[in-house]
């Protein structure tokens, strides 16, 4: 018996982000979490790495590399790339993938065409069996809502370049949205604001660093203050400025308040007896944006006080999600959107 079952791969879970890519395996939890990033030669003819390695080398030697992503608002953009990441991926991840069976978080507004170029990724990368599940899915699969049981819940990923919601209930989704509005969004509005008031070039790290330290979607009980140093748009020289936290709070008010515009709309659509449901359950809010300090109380207060709760280590919640539906496979049917093995049967 023990030989039938060596035979078969460990099964994987991939939660692949506009902005980084985790990977679950079986037994082993979250192995491998890196930029979705791969890097060219200058003309874009040979990849020569992907993720932490491309974005060492995209920083070392830019005018060498191209710097290119295979997915943008959570949707590929570019076949060949994402299918050199996901092999690279999966290789770093599993040592072997020919026999491994590989779930994989979408947007809720994935198209047909969409659904069969990842699938045909997966498949030639070396997955045994590919399964696509929407990320709200496996964002309550991550936080332990009770998705098979007859209650409604609501599940939020605020991602890099997207925010998907979906309400479900006896292992199926009931309503769902994805938008193109994310973290990067904000990361935006805040270099515009740097840009516009300090006419200052700083670079990406910076900006995200003024996320993480002074970023909050509630206002400012307590100002911060930060010193960054950029170059001068018009002198060229570098130069070092000082920006508080009540600044970036204005700055980022726009993009939050889309966010949580996304996840009311799915809250109107939502059947009476099931927003009840929720209002007891709560929404659970994960994704990397989720770590944004106040983000969980801002979404409170614009749904009129339903409880909002953040689980420990938000960006690995899908990828971990879809580890639990692998173990839950059985009754993971009504939730597949689309699926696929290597002998090309869905």
């Amino acid at each position: 018996m023990s030989s039938i079952f060596s035979s078969f791969g460990r099964d994987i879970g991939m939660d692949i982000g506009t902005v980084n890519t985790h990977v679950y395996v079986e037994g082993r939890g979250v192995v491998l979490s890196e930029p979705s990033v791969v890097a060219t030669d200058a003309k874009q003819k040979n990849i020569v790495a992907v993720g932490d390695e491309a974005e060492r080398m995209l920083l070392k030697s830019p005018d060498m590399h191209e710097e290119l992503h295979p997915l943008k608002d959570g949707f590929i953009v570019d076949y060949r790339v994402m299918l050199t990441m996901i092999r690279q991926f999966l290789r770093k991840a599993a040592k072997s993938i020919r026999r491994s069976r590989v779930m994989v978080s979408v947007p809720c507004g994935i198209t047909d065409v969409e659904k069969r170029a990842t699938l045909d990724a997966l498949i030639q990368a070396g997955a045994r069996e590919a399964y696509l599940v929407e990320t709200p899915v496996a964002a309550a699969l991550g936080a332990g809502l009770p998705v098979f049981d007859a209650i409604g819940t609501m599940a939020v990923d605020v991602g890099g370049g997207s925010t998907d919601v979906a309400v479900l209930a006896l292992g199926g989704k009931v309503v769902g949205r994805t938008a193109r509005i994310g973290g990067s969004d904000i990361n935006a509005a805040i270099l515009q604001y740097i840009q516009q008031c300090f006419s200052l070039m700083v670079a990406d790290e910076t900006i995200e660093m003024l996320k993480v330290e002074l970023a909050s979607a509630m206002p400012v009980e307590e100002e911060e203050d930060k010193r960054i140093k950029g170059r001068d748009a018009s002198t060229g020289l570098m130069r070092d400025v000082v920006v508080r936290k009540s600044e970036i709070y204005q700055a980022i008010k726009e993009p939050v308040h889309q966010i949580c515009q996304v996840i009311r709309s799915v809250v109107e659509q939502t059947p009476p007896e099931l927003s009840a449901d929720i209002m007891k359950q709560g929404i659970v809010l994960a994704g990397e944006t989720a770590l944004l300090s106040g983000l969980g109380e801002k979404v409170s207060e614009e749904l009129g006080g339903i409880p909002v709760w953040v689980p420990e280590e938000p960006e690995y919640v899908v990828a971990r999600g879809l580890g639990r539906g692998l173990e839950a496979f059985d009754q993971m049917e009504r939730f597949f959107v689309a699926a696929k093995n290597r002998k090309g049967r869905a």
